[in-house]
């Protein structure tokens, strides 16, 4: 294949600088772009850590064996060199200079942020690019909504939620007071069983809302696998048995994505095993995306036969119908840029003509390789297509993908907004107006001060409407000034004249506030001091920036249209994109419909029925997770008895009001380290704990994990930990988190007593349990001494203390010669130890034991 070079994609004269970003153990200096997020650095050294590190035996060409460019350590040279020398290997260029071409444009793309690739497994399985492997794919039949398969796919008999469903429909009476734990007794105890029996909270709420709608409560928390299935359209719509199944499933797990049509079924179960990509065409001309969609085929060709899968049947399949996911990024911000509105037809005509120009390249591109290298290997029926590729254009929300770029927005999804955050030289992040945003303020000839005021704020105290009174409510100018320093560092007004601030005396003797109230996280100063809600908010928005366009005065309602961001759209807008560009794509974009958590089952239907009148080819209900720490509030009413008794005015019971207090752990305390590994993905359980042993905080620490999903564990151990010294008993934290279901989860390695979890939380909590409180239902494995310490290896033999208890810790004070002597169980008897010297060298002579080792002759048992 001829690979044409295209200057305007090479990465010549990159702007980018040495700059120190966290690793897990380590501040690493790396060089990256200048301008990008650290977030978005962290994005890409997260998915160089994956990319595969083989290469194809035949020789390199010589004009590949440049040297390396160590941009973000490496990884987008290494990946544009390693399917190179693939590409080369498996035929893909004519001569030297396409290969050379190849790589250099594709660095290029990755180095400017143009494009990123997806995710990627550094070691799997696949079938060998340059070794016959006649095996067939294994049959992947499709589901149909409705189906005796589908209906076994998805339901699963639960005793514990199907008892709270039909203590509802048992119920006679209103259907509101039936549906109430506090006026349906029985349903108050069959939802208390349920919690008994280990069903959380958010299970047990939603087995209540089925039974409210009249549905037994036997579908699975959540599938094993999330799930596309077959409907027909006139079956989903309405409230026949097959919309509500649908619907029921959809809203209760969030994991099923129905299509209309069984191509489309078959397009989107390929799509989620191919390598995927993103273009951003909100910054490309129409020659420059059409050089750069050439470019991505033949790359995400490449990796269709040298990437790795999870499965060996995915493997098979992405051999025999090689699919490659090429998305779209930044349309939503072409469309401001360009003056349009989403909502608009003008908006959706152009968002389509973009997506129709890149599916018309993209197609070409992979019937020109199909003739060079054939089509689809030759296995399958769609070789009459000429093309290479089952799947080649299609929609992901891949949220790391989006970061990788930016924050683009991906698809058909709408833009996040005009505002977005910058970084300083010194790491210091501050709001900027997108791109975007500008270009299409500047074509509309709208004052860009003026907007830049109106989003950001003028990060001043000076002119603030409501605040010309803070003078006359007791404000000096040194309080002005200590909030107007705040400023930078805040996100409200509350925060900048927050009492610390400020100062506390100031708020505590002029202002009168309370001083057990200054410090609440609610507490406002603004509002204390007697301005209004009105005049804060007022004021808020002058100083911090109203971040939308919404309500601009120097806008009219038309203009006003072309910068709504994601949160502003509607559904109908949302889906009649959906309908105006999925022509252009094998892999029809999914209608995603959210919905709150108090969004009922009736409600999911509802929106279900919507979207396929709108004629999207697929879609999905999503409904918001409940929050860590839900919890229902349900109590059984006992019958009062009254018992005659000859006391009189006797006191039985006192109730003493106890002050909540944190009770910190010592500076220097004692725990424990373990280091297991769940499907895969390490994590090291540190623990604290208070003198006498009890549990004061925890930490988690991931290897190899995306920086948000370390920082959302780093924060949730805080949270555990911060609970525990509040006095939380531990036994609520587990009770509340053991067998909950989300990714990384399945085998563990490392830990004696948990051989699987259903996630991290699952993991954590159990092994606090087990280790804590003696919980050994919680343990799949292994034996627990009574002192809690484990099965000791080495049979009967004793073994030093120190095994237990950390050198560093005690700083020396405990002896060497400190045993622990093994549980004493039916059988021979335990060791004896001498009390002189802790030697097991005793034996016995006459009625005393004599110690060989330093002669200490003691008294024997008779």
């Amino acid at each position: 294949m001829r690979i044409e070079l295209h200057p305007a994609l090479l990465a010549d004269g990159l702007d980018a600088a040495a700059r120190e970003v966290e690793r897990p153990g380590e501040i690493a200096e790396v060089l990256a772009p200048r301008g990008w997020t650290g977030a978005r650095v962290e994005a890409w050294l997260d998915w160089a850590e994956t990319v595969p590190g083989d290469e194809p035996p035949s020789e390199a060409p010589a004009a590949l064996t440049r040297a390396a460019d160590p941009l973000l350590a490496g990884g987008p040279d290494g990946h544009a060199r390693r399917l190179t020398l693939w590409g080369w290997a498996l035929g893909y260029f004519e001569a030297e200079a396409d290969a050379d071409a190849f790589r250099r444009m594709l660095f290029g793309l990755f180095a400017g942020g143009v494009a990123a690739p997806g995710r990627s497994l550094a070691f799997g399985a696949r079938v060998h690019p340059l070794a016959d492997d006649p095996a067939q794919a294994p049959a992947d039949p499709l589901l149909t909504v409705g189906s005796p398969a589908f209906a076994e796919a998805v339901g699963a008999d639960d005793a514990r939620l199907a008892a709270v469903a039909d203590a509802i429909a048992r119920c006679e009476g209103e259907a509101a007071a039936c549906a109430d734990p506090a006026a349906n007794q029985a349903l108050a105890r069959a939802a208390l069983d349920a919690r008994a029996a280990g069903a959380p909270w958010s299970d047990i709420d939603d087995a209540i809302a089925l039974g409210e709608a009249g549905a037994d409560a036997d579908l699975r928390s959540r599938l094993a696998d999330p799930l596309i299935a077959l409907a027909n359209r006139d079956d989903v719509t309405g409230e026949g048995p097959a919309a509500t199944l649908a619907a029921r499933v959809g809203w209760r797990t969030g994991d099923l994505t129905l299509a209309f049509d069984a191509a489309d079924a078959r397009a989107l179960r390929l799509a989620a095993i191919a390598p995927a990509a993103a273009l951003d065409v909100s910054v490309l001309e129409p020659a420059e995306t059409e050089a750069a969609v050439r470019i991505l085929v033949v790359a995400l060709d490449i990796e269709v036969s040298a990437g790795f899968t999870s499965a060996p049947a995915d493997a098979y399949r992405r051999r025999d119908s090689r699919p490659i996911a090429l998305t779209l990024a930044g349309v939503a911000e072409r469309l401001v840029a360009e003056g349009l509105a989403f909502d608009s037809n003008e908006g959706r005509t152009r968002a389509a003509g973009i997506h129709a120009l890149a599916s018309a390249v993209a197609t070409a591109a992979s019937a020109e390789l199909a003739a060079d290298l054939g089509a689809a290997c030759g296995r399958q029926a769609m070789d009459s297509s000429g093309l290479r590729n089952a799947v080649i254009m299609s929609s992901t929300s891949d949220a790391e993908l989006a970061l990788k770029l930016g924050g683009r927005s991906l698809g058909v999804d709408p833009w996040a907004g005009p505002n977005r955050l910058a970084e300083a030289a010194d790491g210091e992040a501050f709001p900027v107006l997108d791109d975007a945003a500008l270009a299409g303020l500047a074509r509309l000839g709208v004052d860009l001060d003026a907007a830049r005021t109106w989003v950001l704020g003028a990060r001043t105290l000076e002119g603030a409407p409501g605040l010309e009174r803070l003078p006359a409510l007791g404000f000096t100018d040194h309080e002005i000034a200590a909030a107007e320093r705040a400023i930078a560092a805040s996100q409200n007004l509350r925060g900048a004249f927050a009492p610390a601030a400020i100062g506390e005396g100031f708020v505590r003797d002029v202002l009168g506030a309370e001083p057990e109230k200054l410090a609440a996280a609610d507490f406002d100063t603004l509002l204390a001091a007697g301005l209004t809600m009105e005049e804060i908010d007022q004021a808020e928005a002058f100083v911090f920036g109203a971040a939308a366009f919404a309500e601009a005065p120097f806008l009219s309602d038309d203009q006003r249209a072309i910068f709504l961001a994601a949160g502003e759209i509607n559904l109908e807008a949302r889906l009649a994109m959906i309908a105006a560009v999925q022509p252009f794509m094998a892999a029809p974009p999914v209608a995603v419909l959210d919905m709150p958590r108090a969004a009922s089952p009736t409600e999911a239907a509802r929106l279900q029925h919507e979207a396929v009148l709108a004629g999207v080819r697929a879609l999905r209900l999503r409904r918001d997770q409940a929050p860590y720490d839900f919890e229902l509030s349900i109590k059984v009413i006992t019958p009062e008895v009254q018992v005659q008794t000859q006391f009189k005015d006797r006191v039985v019971e006192r109730l003493v009001e106890v002050e909540r207090s944190r009770r910190r752990l010592p500076d220097r305390r004692k725990g424990y380290i373990q280091k297991s590994a769940i499907g895969g993905h390490k994590v090291y359980l540190h623990t604290g704990e208070y003198d006498d042993g009890e549990l004061g905080e925890i930490f988690i620490d991931m290897h190899k994990e995306g920086a948000s999903f370390r920082s959302l564990m780093n924060n949730f151990a805080i949270a555990i930990s911060i609970g525990l010294q509040y006095g939380v008993p531990l036994d609520e934290f587990v009770d509340a988190f053991v067998f909950t279901r989300f990714e990384p989860a399945g085998p563990v390695t490392g830990n004696d007593s948990i051989r699987s979890a259903t996630s991290i939380i699952d993991y954590v909590f159990r092994e606090l349990g087990v280790s804590y409180l003696g919980r050994t239902d919680l343990a799949e494995a292994g034996e627990l001494d009574k002192d809690g310490v484990g099965a000791v290896t080495g049979g009967e033999e004793p073994q030093p203390l120190t095994r237990f208890i950390s050198r560093g810790f005690s700083r020396g004070a405990a002896p060497d010669n400190l045993v622990f002597l093994p549980t004493a169980r039916p059988g021979p008897r335990a060791a004896d130890v001498c009390p002189a010297c802790g030697d097991t060298a005793l034996v016995r002579k006459g009625q005393s034991l004599v110690c060989e080792t330093c002669g200490v002759r003691q008294a024997g048992e008779g």
